[in-house]
């Protein structure tokens, strides 16, 4: 037993010895040492290329105190720590433990690697993690860009830079500002955390979590991202952006701003091409288009926003646009919204209801003026029908026809060609008296309170009034008649439904 315990000693023994010689600094070299044993006996006093070595990290200095004891030294001017060949620490101070291996230099820094350059006035050297951590405002250069920070960590292993406060990055081509950010000076890749901006001449992009390729110029943004460009704003979940190709993606929540234009597009995907101005927004779209009294809800498979060949802002609705106001509702295939003579175009059989009335033909334009429906263009197979009474119906019939609003209210109509109108007469009473039917190329058809209330001819027109047991069969539905308003759009919820 004597025997082992003794044997056990002896290991610890080494085991101290071995530690202590792997931690204990060496000294290469000096021009001239200086040792006082009386007055200090632990202290050496080295002036002139000064070279030490601690588990193969090389430090120059012009001089230094050389606490040998303590394992540990001051050194003065010319400072140069070489760790592994590829970092290199400059400076006029150095403090050096040997114990933590931690070496702290000031004044006129400079800490490099093969493609980063760090100033600044104090940094903390940790060999044994190969971290240098800085306190005071630093300035980094790599490559094209150039970052600041007040205080932050350089990890050479790993050829991570982790920026905090007041952090910003500068490009030739954009300029980023966060609280917190991590650059690979390798990759060169950004990471954000925190509130951050990129602003560039083209566009701003703000969010709080994400990442920046500076050479590839990709990246991707997170945590209530947005993008403005020129008068939109794109957010969304995520968004992922290639700067050199004006391509941008979101996804999840994403919403199109035009302050401009007083719109706003929802949807769950949209594509931004920059160079086109361009957006094309799948997944469940919306489109929310403030009028001076009403607000328009759009709902289609398909909305693109871009640009009309002079280069005026355009909106385009497929396949199978709904739309709902409280003034208007209706349903086409394709809809163009123009904003360089704010008109609404629709496509393929279109439909549209405004307060009793239902209105189709082969194509509807819809202009307006300070955000309100001013007039209606019906073009080719025009036709109206309003519901009364009794099962019968008020029916206009044309080629094409042209509505008046005032207040986003119908308030004039004139046919033009191969025109037809049937309506129920009242007296004051509100009782049947009649039906009129009238045939005429032409005429104009006043409305009031909703129903018509007067018509004039341009050309003679052949005009009957049946008392309305005897209204012929064809005139009780016109040709081409096709009551809908069971699918009329009653709340906006309703454009969703297919």
């Amino acid at each position: 037993m004597a025997f082992l315990r003794n044997i056990t000693f002896l290991l610890c023994f080494v085991n101290v010895i071995y530690a202590q010689e792997k931690t204990q600094l060496e000294i290469i070299n000096a021009d001239y040492t200086f040792f006082d044993q009386q007055k200090y006996p632990d202290i050496r006093r080295l002036v002139g290329n000064v070279i030490f070595n601690h588990n193969g990290a090389i430090m120059n200095c012009d001089s230094a105190w050389y606490y040998f004891k303590e394992n540990r030294f001051e050194a003065f001017n010319n400072i140069h720590i070489n760790q592994g060949d590829t970092m290199h620490l400059y400076g006029n101070k150095l403090n050096y433990n040997g114990q933590e291996q931690k070496a702290i230099v000031k004044y006129d820094i400079v800490l490099k690697d093969k493609t980063m350059k760090l100033l600044t006035d104090e940094i903390h050297y940790f060999l044994e993690t190969n971290v240098a951590s800085y306190y005071t405002p630093a300035r980094i250069t790599s490559r094209e860009n150039v970052l600041i920070s007040d205080k932050g960590d350089y990890i050479s292993e790993s050829k991570f830079l982790i920026f905090k406060d007041n952090v910003s990055l500068t490009n030739p081509n954009y300029l980023i500002v966060c609280d917190t950010l991590h650059f690979n000076t390798e990759s060169e890749i950004a990471y954000f955390f925190g509130p951050t901006t990129i602003t560039s001449d083209d566009n701003l992009i703000y969010c709080e979590n994400g990442w920046y390729n500076t050479l590839t110029d990709k990246s991707q943004f997170n945590h209530n991202a947005y993008l403005w460009s020129d008068n939109q704003k794109l957010s969304g979940d995520s968004l992922y952006y290639d700067r050199k190709n004006g391509y941008g993606l979101a996804i999840n929540n994403i919403q199109i701003q035009d302050t401009t234009n007083d719109y706003s597009i929802y949807g769950n995907k949209a594509e931004y091409f920059e160079k086109l101005d361009s957006s094309i927004i799948t997944d469940s779209p919306l489109l929310v288009a403030d009028f001076e009294e009403d607000t328009l809800f759009l709902h289609s498979d398909t909305i693109v926003a871009n640009l009309d060949s002079l280069k005026y802002q355009q909106i385009k609705a497929f396949t199978m646009a709904n739309f709902y106001s409280e003034n208007l509702q209706g349903k086409s295939q394709e809809l163009i919204y123009f904003m360089r003579d704010s008109t609404i175009q629709l496509f393929e059989s279109p439909i549209l209801w405004s307060d009793e009335y239902q209105l189709t033909s082969d194509q509807i334009i819809l202009r307006l003026k300070d955000n309100n429906i001013e007039l209606l263009e019906m073009q080719k197979n025009a036709f109206i029908i309003s519901k009364d009474s009794l099962g019968l119906y008020n029916q206009i019939k044309g080629k094409d026809m042209t509505g008046y609003f005032k207040r986003n209210e119908l308030q004039k109509i004139i046919v033009k060609g191969n025109g037809q109108t049937v309506y129920v007469i009242k007296d004051e009473n509100d009782k049947i008296t009649g039906i009129n039917t009238i045939s005429c190329s032409q005429m104009n058809i006043g409305i009031s309170d909703k129903n018509i209330n007067r018509i004039s001819f341009q050309t003679l027109p052949n005009s009957i009034i049946f008392p309305i047991d005897e209204l012929p069969n064809e005139w009780k539905r016109l040709e081409g008649f096709n009551e809908r308003f069971k699918e009329r759009i009653s709340a906006k919820e309703d454009i969703w439904n297919d």
